[in-house]
């Protein structure tokens, strides 16, 4: 399983068993789990990917199509947020990525720090070659990681911005 520290934090790729225990087994999962998990957590966005991300484990288990990875306060042993991270079916090497921090977590760096983890490793691993992202117009927190990121806008679609990495 693939594994990213920071000073702050493990990210980790969400494997099948514990994506499956979130949708069907949450209260186990929560009892039995080394792992705080806040009741904030998944949003609504990432429950509603979370059956498509099961089936293509199911099917394809070494398929980097999309991947999940928890971001999960190492000091606090908590689970604090998540990245998605999609490839393009005709370019392989350009990657999407989103993410959530919850919201009590917020404003305190692990954002940037969780994503920019994330990107290092794309990069130096040679699974990306660009990284795109997108956020809401509005989300100047999400605007402030993306900018110090090194990330460039390249469209505004209201009501969101999209972004790339080279």
């Amino acid at each position: 399983m693939a594994q990213i520290f920071t000073d702050r934090l493990l990210l980790m790729k969400c494997p099948l068993d514990l994506a499956k225990s979130i949708i069907l087994n949450r209260k186990e999962l929560e009892e039995r789990s080394p792992i705080f998990i806040p009741s904030d957590w998944p949003s609504i966005q990432l429950k509603s990917i979370l059956p498509y991300y099961i089936e293509m484990l199911e099917k394809a288990p070494r398929t980097d199509n999309l991947q999940i990875w928890l971001i999960i306060d190492a000091y606090e042993r908590k689970l604090i947020g998540s990245i998605r991270l999609k490839c393009f079916p005709n370019d392989a090497k350009t990657i999407d990525l989103g993410y959530e921090i919850i919201a009590s977590y917020r404003n305190q760096g692990f954002g940037y720090e969780a994503v920019q983890a994330v990107a290092d490793w794309l990069f130096k691993s040679g699974n990306a070659m660009k990284i795109t992202a997108e956020c809401e117009q509005t989300n100047m927190a999400s605007i402030r990681i993306l900018e110090k990121l090194g990330m460039r806008r390249i469209a505004k679609e209201a009501p969101f911005l999209k972004w790339e990495l080279h």
